[in-house]
């Protein structure tokens, strides 16, 4: 899979974990962040599509947010995530 040029953050609507990571996105950084509805049921076909493409949907099913890099890598954990976020600012 191909990554992105830019950071994607795949967050659920009603999530604290998610809540707790979109308020240290330092103020310019450049990322994508998509939300989707926290029961799966309420997802879109195109929703289903993109984190499929994106290859999250099963790790969405277990937890939430996950920062995809633009080098394909995934974070799923709180703390690695805001870790990260930590080093963008840098």
């Amino acid at each position: 899979m191909m990554g992105k040029d830019k950071p994607i953050l795949f967050s659920l609507e009603n999530c604290e974990r998610c809540e707790f990571i979109k308020k240290r996105i330092p103020k310019g950084l450049d990322i994508e962040i998509k939300t989707y509805p926290h029961d799966f049921k309420n997802w879109t076909v195109d929703q289903i599509a993109e984190v499929t493409y994106y290859e999250v949907y099963s790790d969405l099913q277990n937890t939430a947010p996950i920062l995809l890099l633009p080098d394909g890598t995934k974070l799923k954990s709180v703390i690695e995530i805001k870790n990260k976020l930590e080093e963008f600012k840098k």
